[in-house]
């Protein structure tokens, strides 16, 4: 059971992978939202990256704050995750700061 979710988890980044290089930052949303309805808290980084990298590349501010905090603990602190953080916030600094400030990384 557990290699099957793993294999979805795999496939499912593959997919928003392949629609981030096409510039389809909505349908990877999409595609993350439906996937993280149907397993709360199953995401893996690679996932949680390619959802990031979309919000950041179509200023998704609002989405991008849920994606933080539907990230599990342990993933908070994984090292290919933060820098994807990073990133996002990085472009709304001025904007954001206050949000910025209050958030537990």
């Amino acid at each position: 059971r557990r290699l099957a979710s793993t294999e979805n988890n795999v496939n499912i980044g593959d997919q928003m992978k392949i629609l981030n290089d096409n510039k389809q930052y909505k349908k990877v949303l999409e595609l993350f939202d439906a996937f993280n309805e149907k397993n709360i808290g199953k995401c893996s980084n690679w996932i949680v990256i390619q959802a990031l990298k979309a919000c950041t590349q179509i200023n998704d501010v609002q989405h991008g704050l849920k994606i933080h905090n539907l990230i599990s603990s342990p993933l908070k602190h994984d090292p290919y995750i933060l820098p994807s953080l990073i990133h996002f916030y990085s472009k709304f600094t001025e904007k954001n700061e206050e949000i910025i400030g209050s958030l537990d990384f």
